[in-house]
This record gives C-alpha cells, structure tokens and sequence, in this order.
C-alpha cells in the first residue's frame, strides 16, 4: 500500500481520511504505524462482530450471503474465460464440474481465500462505511488477489466499493504442506490393508455399505444420534457394513474396536491420527493417481488445475477404498464440500451408488447445500424442490421423513423421569433450550458473547423465580462450559437448585437429541432460526415450540408460524409471552403451535423414517448381491417404494438425461433408458 499512497500524495491526490486494517499480525500493524507516518496515516484495526453486521434491511449479512449472494457470485465466476475452457475440457468427466461448482461455494471461515470470506470482508467494509456517518468518495479496499477477484471486483462495485488487488503473502505452512504431499506421492505403497478391530471380522462376498464415522456410535443406546442409525430399524447385517475413522477428535479406541466387532462391523482407518489401538494398521491406496491439469499464466488457471487434480486424486483413492472392502453404497450426510462428488464417480467406476441422507432441515436454496447424488433421501417432497432451486442433481429423491423420530418414543420415559426430578424440586413451568456452537473468534463466526447472553438471560430466570425448571440442550456439551465463561458461574448455581439439567454426552457434537430436552418441557426454545434442526425435532415430537431469530432471517418459510407465536426476535418479548401463555386460562391460540407446517416437514410422521430409509438400502443391497446393475438395482428399489409408500414420494431432481422415468397411478415405472457412462 505504501508506493500507491505515496505517489498519490506526490501527485498531489487527497490523502485517505482513514485506514482500517482488517488482517494482520500485531507486528505487521505496528511497521503500518510506523510508516504511515511519512504519509500522515495512523492505520487502526477495525473492531466488528459478524452477528452485528446488518444490511439495509436488518438481515444478518452471514445468512444472506449463504442464501443469495454467494449463488450470485459463484455464477459470475462461472461465467470467466478460465472456467468456460475448463467446462469445454472437462465435457463428459462425470462430476468435475459440480465439483468445482462446489470449491467456488464453500464456506471455510478459516480461509481467507475463499469467495465467501472475501465476500464477507467486502460487506463488513461496506457495513462500516455507511455507518459511521460521514461522506466519503468511492471507498478503497486492498486486498490479496486471490482466484476470481475480478467476480470479488465486481461484488464490490455494486455495493459502492473499489478494490485494489496488492500481491499475496507468502504462505509458508501451505508451501510446507504443498511439499509434504509430493514428498509421500513418491513413498512406495503396499499392498492396502485394512485396520484391525478387537474382534476379527468373518469374511464375506456380499456387497457393503460404506460410511464415514462422524463422532456418534451409540450403538447399544438407540435413543441417541448414532452414524449407524440405519441398523437399529432395518435387516441390514453388521458385517455388511464398513465404517471409515478419519478425524482425529473422536479416533477409535479398544472401546470402539469392541463394540463395532461385537456387532460384526469391520473398522477402516483412514488418518493415522484416528486411531489410538497400538497395532492400528492405516489403509492407504498403492499408489496416488495424479492427473496433471494445463495451466494457464492466470491465477484462476492454476486454482482450476489444482482443483480438478484434487478431484481425481480423490476418485482414484476412493474408487480403490471401496473396491477393496467391496462397498457399493456410500452412505453420508456431509454434501457441504465437493468431495462427495468425487466419491460419486468412484462408485460409478465400481457399479456402485452414493446415497446422501438430509439431517439438517433446509428451507431455502443455498449454492453451499448443492448435491450431486445418485440417491438422496429427505424429509419432505418440499425438500426436493429446494435441491431443485438450489441448483442439485438427484437421480432419485426419497421421501422418508424425519430420520430421527424413531427416538422420540424411546426417550419419553427418560424425559418424564427428567420431568419429575425438576417438579420435586418445586418447577411448576419447564422450559427446556437448545443452542447452537459459537466459536472463539466472533469477528468471523457466531462468537461466544450471543451464547453467554441467552444463557444470562435463562440461567437469571431460573434463579429469581422458584416455580421456573430448565433443562438444557447444547450442540456440544463438553464445550459449553468454556464458552459461557463467567456465565458458567450462574449454570452451577442453577444447577445448585435442582431445577436447572444440563443434557450432557458425545465429544463432536452432543449425543442427546433435542427431543429428549423437549419432551421434559411445556415449551421448546431453539435459539437459533437459522439453523431451526432442533426446533423441527421439538416440532414434530408435538412439544410447543419457539425460535429466537438472532440474524432477522425473515426469509425463511418458518417465518409463517407467526411472530409473536412461534418466532421471536428477543428474549423480553419471548418471556412476556410464555408468562402470558401459562397465566392465561387454555393458554394463549397458536403459541409454539408448527400444525400448519407439518405436513410439509414431514408428511408421514409415524416415527418410521429410519426405517423406510434402512429399508430401501436392503433392498438396494439385495439388488447388488443378485448380480444387477446399478442403474437396475436404483430403478428397481424405486419402483418397490413408490409402490408400498405413494408414487409423489420418489421424484427426480434435475436430472433429466441421465436417467427419466415417469410416475404413474400404478406407481413408478422406471425408464431405463440410461444414457450410458
């Protein structure tokens, strides 16, 4: 920045009025002090929190560039020179392209580069800018270039900015890492084996399902969030499943080496750090595939070319993973990034088929929720429309309603037992919450202040009225404690009183479902609208049910349930109305009442998600063991469903021309006209 403020001083151009730093080491800030003083520049680092940032219209900016603008920026890049001659290279690679789509929309708030964080940065400027309520000429951002800065140049041009591209830093720890991978690509590899559980596992032919092990076993505790779900209402053996440990958090231990061999499910480990078993073998593929990308002189080009090498370094790998334990189902709910495109195309090299089950409940299109699937099974038939806007490719979309409502009946013996523990303790009224995780740094993420105020708030109410229980549901209890800070003071006093239940359990994330807190409650509180999973859970277990809408997401469908009824925007007028809604006699109409809703989140509601999904993955397997192929095995299992559950519930999701069929009152007859690949 200096040469440019220097010579536009020499120049005799207007000096800046004022210089924020947004990124920077303490030192570099100090060195900009020291030489801003030739220029007559005191850069001071900008202060702001992404819960505050607001446009126009009160809406947080973090939701709305998930929801629009990213979908805008995306397309933008797509329409670059460097990605139109990679779409022409790429014509009949499967899903690269998706896969790039997906590179281009992810949200990382731990990388600086990505368009989503640069889009961030050039609202938070933008935000500032008009807030502080003086005039300025056009403001000037300077910022790192990056791949696509020009769709970054032209964001900022619409929302009254001009950016300056300066060079990059250099990024020691990514070159380091960039060396480290070439490094092992040359290690001779052996032979792939697979690692060892506490029981050996009896060798079989049949076909399997393959999962990845996301930090929820539970496999003999039914009530709780378990990734092998899908077994405890189904036929499906444990030996025909695989589980894959790759994240270091949750590795597996003797514990879970015991309980998966108990149950016959063998044990694969794909990260040396995700296993703490002393003979742990770690698979590894026998050799890394590497397809080199042209490369252009742009930086675009280069983004390009590593991304598309990515994409068949990890088709290559996963087409031999599951060759290897003979999978040929991928079962995940993770389609936040482009990888389950590539695991896609490796099980289609196989005759396989990815599946991707919905968890979290979706109400609007987003370019960050896009999936390239052969099979997803979903709540609603309105989930299927939201995939549709939001750009998806289904070859077959099941409904199956909630996938978690098998729980609801196992927990309400336990909830009332929770129950009757807050009522002997003198609570009249019970309210249980559910937050979501905040992160340490609020300047990028949904930080621990938001946290500790609706904890205050709740945890204040508990202590100054003694008819007033509380059982709480964190998405992460081992972390809420540290993140409540000095508020975790008032979380041990009002546990003190034996009206006040921490639901605790689970390490990635909390094993208890939301519905366990609610079903012990008169009224549910989700504090957090924008990712309303728990408040659906409450819903659909028929517990009254509140939202706290911290960002102003007026947009979302949920928005219809009425404000003042089920949707909130601060705790005082939330509380106002639960006071009135327990003082008033038959309680206040409509309040926490989702009746109008249900339907649409799920139309079958009989607790029987899970097992029309376990189901359907039989039936899938049988298909496989019986020798036919994939396209037969989808279309077939298809037919079957429509048939036993209603033709509306297996549509197809912009996918025409890779596989068409039509519904009719006989159910789905399946057209197997496939264009072949």
């Amino acid at each position: 920045m200096l040469p440019r403020l220097l010579m536009a001083r020499l120049r005799g151009q207007r000096r800046p009025v004022r210089c924020y730093v947004i990124e920077g080491s303490r030192l570099a800030l100090q060195a900009a002090r020291v030489t801003g003083r030739l220029i007559g520049i005191t850069p001071e680092r900008l202060q702001f929190r992404l819960m505050e940032i607001r446009d126009d219209a009160g809406l947080s900016i973090r939701v709305r560039l998930a929801y629009r603008d990213l979908a805008e920026v995306q397309a933008d890049a797509m329409r670059e020179p460097d990605f139109i001659a990679c779409q022409q290279r790429a014509q009949g690679t499967d899903r690269l392209l998706p896969y790039l789509a997906k590179g281009l929309a992810a949200i990382d708030r731990a990388e600086r580069g990505t368009l989503w964080r640069r889009m961030l940065t050039t609202q938070i400027c933008a935000r500032h800018i008009s807030s502080d309520g003086q005039s300025h000429e056009t403001p000037v951002v300077v910022m790192e270039r990056q791949p696509w800065h020009g769709a970054i140049e032209r964001y900022a041009n619409r929302h009254g900015l001009r950016v300056i591209p300066v060079t990059a830093g250099w990024d020691l720890n990514r070159r380091l890492r960039r060396l480290a991978r070439r490094l092992i690509d040359r290690i001779p590899r052996p032979r792939p084996t697979q690692a060892v559980t506490a029981g050996r596992v009896a060798p079989t032919a049949r076909p399997r399902i393959g999962l990845t092990f996301y930090g929820q076993l539970n496999l003999k505790h039914p009530g709780r969030y378990s990734d092998l779900f899908f077994l405890q209402q189904s036929a499906i053996r444990g030996s025909d499943t695989v589980l894959f440990f790759e994240f270091p958090q949750d590795p597996l231990d003797m514990k879970k080496a015991a309980e998966l061999a108990e149950e016959g499910i063998e044990a694969v480990v794909l990260n040396p750090r995700a296993a703490t078993l002393p003979k742990a073998r770690v698979w590894s593929p026998r050799r890394r595939v590497s397809v080199k990308q042209p490369r252009g002189r742009s930086c675009e080009s280069a983004w390009l070319a590593e991304q598309a090498e990515s994409y068949h370094a990890l088709r290559a790998s996963w087409r031999e993973l599951c060759a290897a334990h003979r999978v040929k189902i991928y079962l995940t709910w993770y389609k936040y990034d482009g990888v389950h495109a590539a695991i896609a195309d490796a099980l289609r090299d196989l005759g396989g088929i990815l599946a991707v089950y919905q968890r979290a409940y979706e109400g609007l299109a987003s370019a960050e929720t896009t999936v390239n699937a052969d099979i997803m099974f979903g709540f609603s038939t309105m989930g299927a429309e939201v995939e549709q806007r939001s750009g998806s490719t289904i070859a077959y979309h099941v409904t199956t309603g909630y996938v978690g409502d098998h729980r609801v009946s196992l927990w309400r013996g336990e909830a009332m037992k929770i129950r009757q523990s807050l009522q002997q303790r003198g609570a009249r009224q019970i309210l249980a919450f559910a937050d979501e995780s905040t992160k340490d740094d609020a300047r990028w993420a949904p930080g621990h202040p938001q946290a500790q105020r609706d904890y205050a708030f709740l945890l204040e109410r508990v202590l100054n009225e003694p008819w007033l229980g509380l059982v709480v549901k964190p998405k992460r209890p081992v972390k809420l404690r540290p993140r409540l800070g000095a508020i975790a003071q008032l979380l041990a006093r009002a546990e003190a009183t034996g009206r006040c239940i921490v639901l605790e359990g689970g390490i990635l994330h909390g094993s208890v479902p939301p519905a366990a807190a609610a079903l012990a409650a008169d009224v549910m509180i989700h504090g957090h609208l924008y990712a309303a999973t728990a408040g659906v859970e409450s819903a659909l277990a028929g517990v009254p049910t509140l939202l706290l809408d911290h960002e102003g997401w007026a947009a979302s469908p949920l928005y219809r349930l009425g404000v003042g009824q089920v949707v909130f925007h601060d705790w005082e007028s939330l509380w106002k109305r639960c006071r009135e809604h327990w003082h008033q006699p038959g309680g206040v109409p409509g309040f926490g009442d989702w009746s109008s809703m249900l339907d649409e989140l799920d139309p079958f509601r009989d607790g029987r998600a899970a097992e029309r999904l376990s189901t359907y993955l039989q039936w899938l397997l049988e298909g496989f063991a019986a020798g036919a192929s994939r396209e037969t095995v989808m279309a077939d299992a298809a037919q079957r469903y429509a048939l036993q559950w209603g033709h509306e519930m297996v549509t197809s999701v912009n996918a025409a021309g890779s596989i068409r069929y039509q519904i009719s009152n006989r159910g789905l007859i399946s057209d197997i006209a496939l264009q072949a690949r």
